[in-house]
């Protein structure tokens, strides 16, 4: 089916600054967005952008949005890179193709709002012609619109616009869509299903991409013009827009995040209790082999560790909720604003977001920690019931050892006095031993010492077991 004046839009962010990125700055050609602008100018337009080298990434440090076009680069007030050139129609046409790339700095990230679109008019003034959906197919080859996944990489918003050719269309407005999604993504497996459909300031719109599907989860919307109202909106709010769609990226980017973090402490959970259910209970250590105790005294310097390692997981989910939380309100902030500014409250279909989508992600985290908060708490048991298993091992095995000094010490001090007591009637000199001869008195009196010591250490452990 046909189609007049089609545009592709690219929103994409990516983080230049974060907690758990490398502090080190990156220079203009390592950032992701721009070296993506490049490749997807080339492949189409078939022309060198270059934008790394056309943009100050230091202007305006504290300013939190900045356009990031050089001075010098910049005409008419337009902190945009005009783009114009030609794709093919068929085999003998080539049609005109303008467009823009918008590079700038939104809060803590890099943004790129990249354009390429059937113009309206020709270079002559004389309105184009309508296209088949199918010319969306030189937009995006060899799928260059879909940006590649990176730890600085945020996430993307793809705005496929037309308009409809006449009050035919109306019948076919899926056939439509599906046919601008297929056309724009050839490939199937490459294509995000069909979330929702609804209006927005009375033209049809299509939403792709379901959050079931939250890991790869890719955000395309197709909206069909049914006249300017649309159209103007778009034209008087498109830096709204952009903030609304880096808003939303940063909400979903740290969903996704927190379903990685969640994996992560449930497997913690599942070894947390797995441990504690191995640990041994007092009345089964109360005769535990020295190694025993030393097992259990090297699980005492473990368990602190992953303690702390537990506990730091349970803080990033809580940095998610936060996130999640406070771009939330700047995503309903930024409806106001653009309410404000268009004069009209027809945004529904944009407020969905914000008021089912944005909660559930909250109430789910919100869930997850009070689930997985009871682990630190077991590991406070587990490292309590440890130390208290150690220290009393430890006592028993300090008290067993003090009564067999006591044993001992009484019985040796019992045959030390017997021993001396009998020497001192010691006068006889050596005979050979003979059983005809009574022995000898010193013989008597190691012997006398040997029983008295049994007698005595056999009193004095009666005593202690007693006591």
């Amino acid at each position: 089916m046909k189609v007049y004046a089609p545009n592709l839009h690219l929103f994409a962010f990516e983080l230049y600054k974060a907690t758990n990125l490398d502090s080190t700055p990156l220079s203009p050609d390592q950032i992701q967005l721009w070296q993506a602008a490049d490749e997807i100018i080339h492949a189409t337009l078939h022309q060198d952008l270059h934008l790394s080298q056309r943009i100050d990434i230091t202007k305006e440090p504290d300013n939190p949005r900045v356009d990031l076009l050089k001075d010098s680069e910049v005409k008419d007030d337009n902190y945009s890179i005009p783009l114009v050139g030609t794709i093919p129609l068929n085999n003998q046409q080539n049609i005109l193709i303008t467009g823009l790339a918008h590079p700038l700095k939104l809060h803590d990230s890099y943004g790129l709002w990249l354009n390429l679109r059937r113009p309206e008019d020709e270079d002559d003034g004389q309105q184009t012609e309508d296209v088949e959906t199918a010319v969306l197919s030189q937009f995006n080859r060899d799928n260059c619109f879909t940006l590649k996944k990176s730890d600085r990489f945020l996430g993307q918003t793809l705005l496929i616009t037309a308009w409809l050719t006449g009050a035919k269309d109306e019948k076919h407005l899926q056939q439509i869509a599906e046919e601008c999604l297929q056309a724009v993504f050839p490939d199937e497996s490459q294509r995000p299903p069909l979330n929702r459909q609804g209006e927005l300031l009375g033209s049809p719109i299509f939403e792709y991409g379901l959050f079931s599907q939250i890991s790869n989860y890719q955000h395309v919307l197709i909206w069909l013009f049914r006249d300017t109202k649309a159209d103007d909106m778009f034209n008087q709010c498109y830096q709204e827009l952009l903030d609304l769609f880096f808003f939303r990226t940063k909400i979903i980017k740290s969903y996704q995040d927190s379903r990685q973090i969640y994996d992560r402490i449930a497997a913690a959970s599942q070894d947390i209790e797995k441990l504690i259910d191995r640990l041994p209970k007092h009345n089964q250590t109360h005769h535990a082999k020295t190694d025993n105790l030393n097992e259990l005294k090297n699980k005492l310097k473990e368990l602190p560790q992953l303690a702390l390692t537990y506990t730091r997981l349970l803080r990033n989910l809580e940095d998610y909720h936060n996130t999640i939380t406070i771009n939330d309100y700047n995503y309903s902030e930024k409806l106001q604003q653009i309410s404000g500014i268009i004069q009209n409250d027809d945004l529904l279909f944009l407020k969905t977001f914000a008021q089912e989508n944005s909660p559930f992600f909250q109430k789910q985290i919100q869930a997850d920690l009070g689930y997985f908060r009871h682990g630190s708490t077991l590991l406070d048991q587990a490292i309590a019931s440890i130390r208290g298993i150690v220290e009393i091992e430890q006592t028993e095995r300090d008290r067993s050892l003090e009564k067999t000094i006591q044993i001992i010490g009484v019985g040796l001090g019992a045959g030390a006095i017997v021993s001396g007591v009998v020497t001192e009637h010691i006068d006889k000199p050596f005979t050979p031993l003979s059983f005809n001869t009574p022995p000898h008195p010193l013989i008597s009196s190691l012997l006398w010492s040997i029983l008295a010591t049994l007698f005595f250490g056999g009193l004095a452990w009666l005593w202690t077991k007693r006591n």
